[in-house]
């Protein structure tokens, strides 16, 4: 057995440096090239799926809301209950809302948005929209009289509707109209843009100016809490349950049903390309093994004459196709991690949802590699199997 194994390794290398060394270069190209698309295809994809996550998390629902019970308008006693919130180790921020719709109007242009209520002071420990300033300032605890507007409702700065969007900067005075009935005039104190449509069509109020509209306090229509960590969102939900929190828990995954269809959409489109790619693959080696059995066919039929096993030659094509996909596998790692990975750090995708570099996760490169190892032992077995099939005197004479 172990003398066939040597025999078969033998002549898999006298086959690989006797032969076309252009032919086998090439070769493992398109195999490094076919491992790299696989890869760069579904780390892109996950990239663009956390983006989405993380934009979801960081500026709109931190890692777990707190919302009314059921047949309720609000949370009440929110002053205590943030207290308990913040009890739990692990939290890291706690942050009161209050929202309603509103009819926001600039001279001859108006349209409707939601206005969120907020204490500046909490909210920076939840969301990161205060790092997104792209005119004039973030909202101060005691601000009255003014707004701070997603770029989605002033306009500008490269937001995507320009034409719903009301035309104003930083030191304009715009007219809202809250769903009570009340009526208010605000000075444009801050314009943001964070590249995620749910946020950038938003504009926030300070609590004291809501306050004074709805006539009511310590409550919120929503609290969102930001946690040390992502992925524990069930343990928190249970921590709170046990502090005597009968409100209504969501972790933020309760918000992203939309995410998780276009994840699943990607990773069909991912599965098709990569199939894609293994098949050229594996027609590729089945070709080149193909030929080579058949410029080596009377070889072949002497071999097996002299008394060569079948199961060896067939080891030596097996070991050949083996040999061209490793090769192919090590150099797509080379070019992936050596050169795409690096440019896609320093150079991300600037997409209207934000910003999207590769997420790489070992699992899936190691599914990326193992399929074309099948892919590649399967077209590397059939043409061998096709060769050892003919009788001796056929592959000798060609008959």
């Amino acid at each position: 057995m172990l003398s066939d194994i040597r025999l078969s390794m033998f002549l898999a290398q006298k086959s690989i440096t006797k032969g076309n060394k252009g032919t086998l270069v090439l070769t493992i190209f398109i195999m490094a090239l076919v491992f790299v698309n696989s890869v760069f295809v579904s780390s892109l994809f996950l990239g663009l799926t956390n983006t989405i996550n993380e934009q979801m998390i960081n500026t709109m629902y931190g890692t777990v809301v707190i919302e009314p019970k059921k047949d309720e308008k609000y949370v009440d006693g929110v002053y205590s209950l943030k207290q308990k919130i913040s009890s739990v180790p692990g939290v890291t921020g706690v942050s009161a809302q209050y929202v309603t719709g509103a009819v926001l109007s600039y001279k001859d242009k108006s349209g409707a948005w939601s206005v969120h209520s907020i204490n500046p002071d909490d909210e920076v420990t939840v969301t990161t929209i205060h790092n997104f300033m792209i005119d004039g300032e973030y909202l101060g605890k005691q601000d009255e009289n003014e707004i701070m507007l997603g770029k989605e409702i002033s306009g500008g700065y490269g937001g995507d509707d320009e034409d719903s969007s009301l035309g104003v900067k930083v030191g304009d005075t715009i007219d809202v109209l809250f769903n009570n009935g009340v009526k208010r005039s605000y000075r444009v104190k801050g314009i943001f843009g964070v590249n995620f449509r749910g946020a950038d069509a938003t504009a926030y109020v300070s609590q004291k100016e809501m306050a004074s509209i709805l006539g009511m306090e310590d409550k919120a229509s929503q609290i969102l809490i930001r946690t040390w960590d992502i992925g524990n969102e069930d343990r928190y939900v249970k921590q709170f349950l046990g502090l005597g929190v009968s409100e209504t828990i969501k972790p933020w995954q309760n918000y992203a049903s939309m995410v998780g269809d276009i994840t699943e959409s990607f990773d069909v489109i991912a599965m098709l390309i990569s199939g894609i790619g293994l098949f050229v693959a594996g027609v590729t080696i089945f070709i080149i093994i193909y030929m080579n059995t058949i410029s080596k066919r009377r070889q072949i039929g002497i071999s097996r004459a002299v008394g060569i096993k079948e199961s060896v030659i067939i080891n030596t094509y097996f070991l050949q196709a083996m040999f061209i996909v490793t090769c192919g596998i090590v150099a797509g790692l080379l070019i992936m991690f050596s050169l795409v990975v690096p440019w896609f750090v320093s150079h991300p995708l600037d997409f209207s949802i934000g910003k999207i570099s590769l997420l790489i996760l070992p699992e899936r490169v190691s599914i990326s590699a193992i399929s074309l190892v099948i892919a590649a032992v399967i077209a590397g077995l059939v043409p061998s199997i096709m060769a050892v099939r003919e009788t001796i005197v056929e592959a000798m004479w060609g008959n």
